[in-house]
């Protein structure tokens, strides 16, 4: 009998042994799924993002950029609505077979302008992912709009558009909106207008810009304008471009030129194919080069800051002409062709570099091809340009008046010899130097056409 009751108090405890050991089990099992629901890239729980790229409230008939970005389990679907009045949109819905981990949409409003009316409007943004997390991580982003269809207006207030091809050119005109985005578009070139110059009307803007070398005369001017909501217009205004010939020259390339010059400007030493190493001089750098200056030029002064008739460099001479259209041979063979985009100055060796007129600079360092390198701005977009110089006396951010020192005349960059090149920019377009020596044609171009405007505001 008490070896039974011991029996049954041993047997009772191994089943409490038992019992422990499988609740063991079983919680660890729940612990680990647990664990792979937690931290198992299926189960994560990040939200996906948007992002709507619209610089203020307002949208018209441009498109609305949104970007959606999922980084985990990758976007499930997304539903773009805008709700306008009692009258609900659909811009975009889609849904995913696959993941997607970004989505930039670009949402085209312009089929749906005769649902759309002017006034308030609900832009809603939905989107899932495609984690097994409750069914997928919701986002969703609103944002009250004001529809604006109507695009802003251009009245063009000066006269007598006449441009030389590869000269420069002044439009004066108002937009009706402030704050739009305006210019002249010449071909593939646009030039911002400058407001400001008139304080009765700050809507008034001036335009200098260029009709480049390279845009054949049959190319019209029109001036462009694009409001908040992407609202754009254009107006033509009465425009002739002159004609002018360019020269056209033949420059033989030496094999000591490319080694003694051309090899130090892209850092080699040496290279076995001669006509290459030029070529990424001559083509590449001078290219690079030419987007550096408009960079360079983006940003100009608001006011004018040149004084009457710009400055031809004392006692030089012109020896190499604006837009001449250079091949170049190597071994009697044509290797390469480029346009000559300023004017080739020469006097002696190391000679005082003056400003062609009041300004600021804006640069005063190494440039590619053209060495040391001096920039002036003189306002509302018109720069000139110094190159090749030995040595430089100024630092960008002073205030240079006409016909200050710069520097000295060098060989620096792609130059085969002591010379200054020099060049006027319209933000950063070379265009013809000899209309800005000449006080008459500032006179008819600029000063007579904002004197115009002036009087015209004084009458009203």
């Amino acid at each position: 009998m008490m070896a039974t009751r011991k029996q049954n108090r041993r047997l009772g405890q191994r089943e409490k042994k038992n019992s422990g050991g499988g609740m063991f089990i079983v919680l660890a099992i729940l612990l680990g799924l647990g664990g792979l629901v937690l931290f198992h890239p299926s189960f994560e729980r990040e939200a996906p993002m948007l992002e709507l790229d619209l610089p203020g409230n307002q949208i018209g008939l441009a498109a609305v950029p949104l970007q959606i970005r999922d980084t985990g389990s990758g976007l499930d679907s997304v539903r773009v609505t805008l709700q306008v009045g009692d009258t609900e949109l659909e811009l975009f819905n889609e849904r995913y077979a696959s993941p997607v981990q970004e989505r930039v949409l670009s949402l085209d409003l312009a089929p749906l302008k005769k649902k759309l009316h002017e006034g308030p409007a609900l832009l809603t943004v939905s989107a899932r992912d495609r984690s097994l997390w409750l069914l997928g991580n919701t986002a969703s982003l609103q944002r009250t709009l004001q529809v604006d269809l109507s695009p802003p207006a251009i009245s063009i207030l000066s006269t007598d558009h006449y441009v030389t091809q590869g000269g420069s050119g002044v439009v004066i005109y108002s937009v009706s909106e402030e704050g739009t985005t305006n210019g002249v578009q010449v071909g593939d070139y646009f030039f911002p207008g400058t407001p400001g110059l008139f304080r009765e009307d700050p809507r008034i803007q001036v335009a200098i810009f260029a009709h480049p070398h390279d845009v054949p005369r049959d190319v019209k001017a029109q001036v462009r304008a694009s409001d908040a909501a992407g609202n754009a217009t254009a107006a033509s205004f009465p425009y002739v471009v002159r004609d002018r010939r360019y020269r056209e020259r033949t420059i033989n390339v030496s094999e000591s030129f490319i080694r003694n010059v051309v090899l130090p400007l892209q850092g080699r030493g040496g290279d076995d194919d001669l006509v290459a190493s030029f070529l990424r001089v001559n083509n590449k750098m001078r290219a690079d080069n030419a987007r550096q200056k408009r960079e360079i030029c983006s940003t100009p002064s608001a006011e004018i800051l040149w004084d009457g008739a710009f400055h031809q460099l004392s006692n030089s001479k012109v020896e190499a002409n604006f837009a001449d259209k250079r091949d170049y041979l190597f071994d009697g063979k044509k290797v390469d062709q480029q346009y000559h985009l300023g004017y080739d100055l020469a006097v002696t060796k190391r000679y005082p570099i003056e400003a062609a007129n009041n300004g600021r600079v804006v640069w005063a360092e190494p440039l590619g091809i053209y060495g040391n390198t001096v920039i002036l701005d003189h306002g509302l977009g018109v720069y000139t340009l110094y190159a090749h110089l030995s040595s430089m006396d100024v630092k960008a951010g002073d205030t240079i008046q006409k016909r200050a020192v710069l520097g000295r005349s060098g060989s620096t960059g792609l130059a085969g010899g002591d010379h200054l090149h020099y060049e006027v920019m319209i933000r950063g377009v070379p265009v013809l130097p000899l209309e800005w020596w000449d006080r008459k044609w500032i006179q008819d171009n600029v000063e007579r056409k904002l004197d115009a405007v002036r009087k015209e505001l004084a009458s009203r």
